[in-house]
């Protein structure tokens, strides 16, 4: 039985265990790697859904500026902060993925 919160302690007629309080979660699915898993994962869909929403923000932009440099010029810059943005988040995952691959993890995103 895996209790990941649970502490043993040495005794004189063996350990003792000392069980996690009721109400904290324990078990293997509250260990580190299951939580890095889900916050790495929380991460990259919130950045991805940003970066679209900065990509049709810059596109309004982009048709609003009626021949206007600086809005133009601002358009261009959000549009390339945010594909920019998609291009370090897609690299990060690239090497967390080499990363747990060295160490021998089986996979960290993706089941």
């Amino acid at each position: 039985m895996d209790k990941l919160l649970a502490l043993q302690i040495p005794g004189d007629q063996g350990p003792v265990q000392i069980q996690a309080p009721e109400g904290i979660p324990t078990g293997s699915g509250y260990s580190i790697g299951n939580l890095s898993t889900a916050f790495i994962q929380l991460a990259m869909v919130i950045g991805i859904f940003l970066s679209l929403i900065y990509l049709a923000y810059g596109g309004f932009y982009w048709v609003q500026s009626k021949g206007d440099k600086q809005t133009l010029d601002k358009a261009r810059r959000i549009i390339t902060y945010a594909i920019i943005g998609l291009i370090i988040m897609s690299v990060s995952l690239i090497i967390v993925n080499l990363v747990t691959k060295a160490f021998g993890v089986s996979s960290l995103i993706g089941g």
